[in-house]
């Protein structure tokens, strides 16, 4: 399965084809093939020069008076290794082609440079026409960019002729070329330079195009729901069956804005989340319908698409919540968390904006856990290990458990359960447990301070259910309540608990939110950065 976004009724820009900016999507391709590119030239260099020094010795001598040329191409040669050697993750691609720009503009100074250092005879008139034209025809076809940027490489390109014929002037006193003569070997240049613009703009706009139209498989991405630190996600429609679905995808600014090995780690995170999410079966865990990656490399998986709130958004705009019906919220979390613990996985970001609370046929409040990105599992392999940068606390700040916030390796099953009793307290009290300035403040307050009980900031909460929530929320992970079985067994047996009936929450749903409208979770953009850096920095340690 492929999928494909649809052209109308979605918020994406379509680049301008006097643009500075490649789509994601391209520059990918575009990075890869500069590199090799690169390679071919560094090695093609060396074979030249060592066969005109083997074949012509009389070269070497000239040579000896134009030192410049070996300099010159030893930078070319370096410059090509360099980027090479970049593609192994050390630079943005981005950055990869614009290095691309001035290799561009050094080889044409080269092979200019091997054309001027003889003199000519000024009364012999021009026969053919410099390398620089054909190299400009290569790299309009070969080594693809952004119009503008290819407009410039061009231009640098076309220049490095006269530049290269003028410093051999003045290093070895050549009788000057009239200007017809300078004509022949400069107009070409310039009219190449212009069309290969054009066609490489042409050819951009082809690409635009094709990535807007080409209809790649089952599913149409309709439009964006929102957007995370990592992922964006879509409302689909199948072309065949009646049923609308979520796609995530990685986003492509971010991909765009990696180098070579962020970009490994950030697929790994992702593909690893599809893992986690598919081989879960709890109804209380957002079903995940199928992953794959689509022909230019975008790696995206299908899954439910869900009626409801997240519980962050709840509690924002409505306030805190009714006690029974918290305690069913924690159940069903309890019963997502079971299954996950039972398979050897901690989620590591339990928090509002991971659950929500669904409406799902005739049923009212099902709570739904997204977001296994952050999964940490006994069962990944080497490979996965890598898909997280080494010693970094992972987790939201604000539902942290102290054991991760002091940077523990062994954590289990009883971190996820602090963070759902951070996340009770939250949907009780309408206030976090600890409201502190700054990230790093809110995770030492979880490893040194004592919570309030919500009872004594005067919220009417029974004394059963906030003595579950401050349980969980001990410091200890043997002073909390052991597994999320054992939770759930406890909310069950409470007798002073409130009844929070389906019609109760029927009720509520018809009186705020009437109508079938698809939400998800993700747009996190305002909370967290969306560099490269940050996504890895969230994604922590195993």
């Amino acid at each position: 399965m492929q999928v494909v976004r649809a052209t109308s009724g979605t918020n994406q820009q379509t680049p301008h084809p006097l643009s500075f900016k490649l789509p994601p999507g391209i520059i990918e391709k575009c990075a890869s093939r500069q590199c090799w590119m690169t390679i071919l030239c560094a090695v093609m260099t060396v074979a030249v020069l060592g066969m005109e020094a083997l074949l012509q010795p009389e070269f070497v001598k000239a040579f000896q008076l134009a030192s410049i040329q070996w300099t010159i191409a030893g930078i070319v040669v370096f410059t090509s290794s360099f980027i090479a050697i970049q593609q192994s993750g050390w630079l943005r691609k981005e950055q990869v082609l614009d290095l691309g720009i001035l290799f561009q503009a050094a080889i044409a100074f080269l092979i200019a440079m091997f054309e001027t250092t003889f003199d000519w005879n000024p009364n012999l008139p021009v026969l053919g026409h410099s390398g620089v034209v054909i190299w400009l025809a290569v790299c309009g076809l070969l080594l693809p960019n952004a119009p503008l940027k290819s407009a410039m490489a061009a231009a640098l390109s076309a220049l490095a002729w006269p530049a290269a014929y003028y410093l051999n002037l003045q290093l070895h006193g050549f009788t000057p070329l009239p200007w017809n003569r300078l004509l022949i070997w400069i107009g070409p240049l310039i009219l190449v330079a212009i069309w290969m613009y054009v066609l490489n703009a042409r050819i951009f706009s082809m690409q635009i195009k094709q990535m807007k139209a080409e209809d790649m498989g089952s599913y149409v991405l309709d439009y964006l729901i929102g957007k995370g630190g990592m992922g964006e996600v879509w409302r689909a429609r199948h072309t065949m069956l009646a049923r609308d679905a979520a796609v995530k995808l990685i986003r492509g600014d971010v991909l765009a804005g990696a180098s070579g090995r962020q970009e490994t780690l950030i697929r790994q995170r992702f593909e690893r989340e599809a893992k986690a999410t598919a081989s879960l079966r709890s109804p209380h865990t957002v079903a995940l319908y199928d992953f794959g990656r689509t022909h230019d490399n975008t790696y995206y998986y299908v899954m439910e698409l869900l009626d409801g709130i997240d519980l962050q958004t709840m509690v924002d705009r409505y306030g805190p919540m009714h006690a029974g019906r918290v305690a069913k919220i924690m159940l069903g979390v309890a019963n997502s968390l079971n299954e996950a613990h039972h398979s050897g996985m901690i989620h590591r970001d339990i928090k509002p904006k991971n659950i929500m609370l669904a409406r799902l046929g005739l049923h009212y409040d099902f709570v739904k856990v997204l977001d296994f990105g952050l999964v940490k599992s006994k069962f990944l392999t080497s490979e996965d290990q890598l898909a997280t940068i080494e010693g970094a606390a992972t987790g939201t700040p604000a539902y942290l458990a102290p054991e991760i916030a002091m940077g523990e390796k062994k954590v289990d099953g009883r971190s996820d359960l602090y963070s759902l009793g951070c996340v009770a307290y939250f949907l009780l009290t309408g206030k976090m447990v600890f409201d502190e300035p700054s990230a790093t403040a809110m995770a030492l307050a979880h490893v040194q301070k004592q919570p309030v009980p919500p009872s004594e900031l005067g919220v009417a909460v029974p004394a059963g259910l906030e003595a579950i929530v401050m349980q969980l929320l001990q410091k200890k992970p043997e002073d909390r309540i052991q597994n999320a079985e054992e939770l759930h067994r406890r909310i069950r047996g409470l007798k002073d608990l409130p009844n929070w009936c389906e019609d109760a929450a029927m009720g509520w749903w018809q009186t705020h939110l009437p109508e079938t409208t698809p939400r998800l979770i993700e747009a996190e953009e305002d909370e967290h950065p969306t560099t490269a850096e940050a996504v890895l920095q969230r994604a922590g340690a195993n």
